[in-house]
C-alpha cells in the first residue's frame, strides 16, 4: 500500500548526517568531487546562447564550489596561503580572497584563468581592524590589479608572510610568483 503525503510526513524522523572527519581522504574526495563540478558548470555557462537568470544561478553555483573547495581544502590545509604578519589564531580572524572571489569567478568565466588556478587563488588571513579597513577603501569586492594582487592591501600597512612562515615582498610576488609557489 502506498502511503499518502500525510502519513509519510507524520512518520518522518529528522536525523544528524554523519559527521566527516577532515582527513587525507575527505581532502581527495572534495578535490574529485569538485573540480569535474566546476568544469561542469563552466562548460553549461559557455554553451548558454544569452546571459539570463540560468546564468546567474550557474555563477552562483561557481561561486560556492570555489568558496566550498577555500574553506575545505585550502583553510583545511594551510588555514589560508597568506596571513597578516603576528597572525594568531583566534577568534574574529578573517579567512579573506585576496583576489575577491567575484573576480576569481569572473575571470575563470572569460578564460583568464584556468580551473586550478581559480581553486587555488590566493586567499590571506586578516585581523578583523584589518579586514573593517579593506570595506572602507571600497575594496572588499574589488582590486586595482589581479596580476600584482598584493596593491589591493598597500593602504593597510601589513607585512604578508606565506602560511609557513616566508616574507612576501608584494612589490615582486604576483599571482605567477603565488602559483609556482603553491605549484598551481
Amino acid at each position: 500500500m502506498v502511503k499518502s503525503q500525510q502519513q509519510l510526513m507524520e512518520s518522518f524522523r529528522d536525523f544528524e548526517p554523519a559527521r566527516v572527519t577532515r582527513n587525507g581522504q575527505a581532502y581527495v574526495e572534495t578535490n574529485d568531487y569538485i573540480r569535474p563540478e566546476l568544469q561542469r558548470q563552466l562548460d553549461l555557462y559557455n554553451q548558454l546562447e544569452q546571459i539570463n537568470q540560468r546564468a546567474r544561478l550557474i555563477r552562483d553555483q561557481i561561486d560556492n564550489l570555489i568558496r566550498r573547495y577555500h574553506d575545505y581544502l585550502i583553510a583545511g590545509r594551510y588555514v589560508a596561503h597568506y596571513r597578516q604578519v603576528g597572525y594568531r589564531k583566534k577568534e574574529g580572524n578573517v579567512f579573506e580572497h585576496v583576489i575577491p572571489l567575484r573576480t576569481v569567478r569572473n575571470m575563470l568565466l572569460q578564460g583568464t584563468i584556468t580551473v586550478d588556478q581559480a581553486l587555488n587563488a590566493p586567499t590571506c588571513i586578516l585581523s578583523p581592524e584589518k579586514n573593517v579597513l579593506l570595506g572602507k577603501l571600497k575594496l572588499t569586492k574589488s582590486t586595482p590589479n589581479a596580476w600584482w594582487f598584493w596593491q589591493r592591501y598597500q593602504q593597510l600597512d601589513i607585512e604578508i608572510e606565506t602560511w609557513d612562515g616566508e616574507a612576501v615582498d608584494p612589490s615582486t610576488w604576483n599571482f605567477a610568483r603565488h602559483c609556482e609557489y603553491f605549484k598551481v
